[in-house]
């Protein structure tokens, strides 16, 4: 009787350490899965080359993003943090924009070649209010606002554009808002925005025609010249 107790004791010992055992070996297992922002943002963008757009039936600008490139997801709280007080880049734009397609690439070799090892990222397009114009030519709301889109373009003020719309007739209608336009790319030193980029360069007409070396250049300058205006003082959060 003793040794078939002893014997179920060992059982049920040996059974509960494969339990834990398993247990540890899957939180092992998603350590190693979880994917950093970098690879995120990597296949985030690639995955839509040589896709077609639906709304226009344009190829989508292929593009080719460093596995070890220098992107940190952030969400709406973390871009006014930073706007409020420290130094930092901060990319907004979102996969589908093609003129974001076109910038991206620009964008991160400028920051190795300044040295930057980060660059915050914000989908802006995730939180947005849309309008459109009725028939009747009246502006009605489509979409609204999440909570914190409000208070970005607060924060932005200063460097955005009024959101206008277009009629029926082809009339500019203004809706008495700003908009953030994207590919965006704002220079922010201890909270104040000392620069700021917005689309590529004058000379591209075309988003889905890539920009050509002369191009490519004049618009790395740019980055660069502005990366520059920050990289003076120490960047929060290693940047």
């Amino acid at each position: 009787m003793k040794k078939t107790i002893i014997i179920i004791i060992v059982v049920i010992a040996l059974a509960t350490t494969a339990i834990i055992c398993n247990i540890d070996f899957k939180k092992e297992d998603k350590k190693e899965t979880k994917v950093s922002d970098a690879t995120k943002f990597k296949e985030e963008y690639e995955k839509l080359n040589d896709e077609i757009n639906p709304n226009n039936q344009k190829k989508y600008p292929k593009m080719n993003i460093p596995s070890d490139n220098v992107i940190k997801y952030v969400d709406v709280n973390e871009v006014l943090d930073i706007l409020d007080s420290k130094t930092a880049v901060i990319y907004f734009g979102y996969p589908e924009c093609p003129w974001c397609r076109n910038a991206v690439p620009v964008l991160l070799n400028a920051a190795v070649g300044m040295g930057l090892s980060r660059i915050y990222y914000y989908n802006a397009n995730q939180i947005k209010n849309v309008k459109e114009v009725d028939k009747d030519g009246n502006i009605i709301e489509t979409q609204k606002a999440k909570d914190g889109y409000r208070e970005l373009l607060e924060a932005l003020d200063s460097i955005l554009e009024e959101y206008t719309l277009t009629d029926a007739n082809g009339k500019t209608v203004h809706t008495g808002e700003k908009r953030i336009y994207v590919p965006l790319v704002v220079f922010v030193k201890d909270g104040e925005i000392v620069a700021y980029h917005e689309a590529t360069v004058d000379s591209q007409e075309d988003p889905y025609i890539l920009l050509d070396d002369k191009q490519t250049e004049e618009l790395y300058n740019i980055y660069v010249d502005n990366i520059g205006k920050i990289t003076n003082s120490t960047c929060d959060d290693k940047c």
